[in-house]
Order: C-alpha cells, then structure tokens, then sequence
C-alpha cells in the first residue's frame, strides 16, 4: 500500500519551517527520510518514465498546497513554505 499524501504532507509541514524557500530536490529529500515509503511507492509513475510514484505525489501535494496558499511556487522548481 502506498504511503498516503495526508502523511508526505505532514512530513513536509514539520521539517519545513515558515518563510523557508526549498528546491524540489530537497523537499524529495525530507519526504524520504521522514518515511518508510513502501513498495508500491517506488512503481513508475507512467509506463514511460522511471520515475517513483511518491515523486510524483510530492508534486500533486505541493500543487494542491499552492491553490490552498499554505507555500508558494517561486519557479525554477522552488517553493517557499
């Protein structure tokens, strides 16, 4: 069972401090190191990529995030929280 958004956004609201500005590599980083991602999560997220599916996920929370104004999308794949 993959590991749920709910979870991966909780992990990023505690190791990610208000007004900090962090690269999409790092946020990965956090979520990773937070959690025990399970098997499934590491599935392509699309027949032709290899990219993980909690990659993938990371970015739809941090989507949705950004039309809640919980952080804001600086461009050049950074985020401030």
């Amino acid at each position: 069972m993959a590991t749920p958004q709910p979870l991966m956004w909780e992990i990023m609201r505690r190791s990610w401090k208000k007004g900090e500005v962090l690269e999409l590599q790092e946020i990965y980083r956090i979520v990773e190191r937070g959690t025990d991602l399970e098997e499934d999560d590491f599935e392509p997220s699309a027949p032709s990529t290899n990219e993980p599916k909690w990659q993938r996920r990371v970015r739809n929370i941090l989507q949705y995030r950004k039309g809640t104004g919980d952080i804001e999308w600086l461009g050049d794949g950074k985020y401030k929280r």
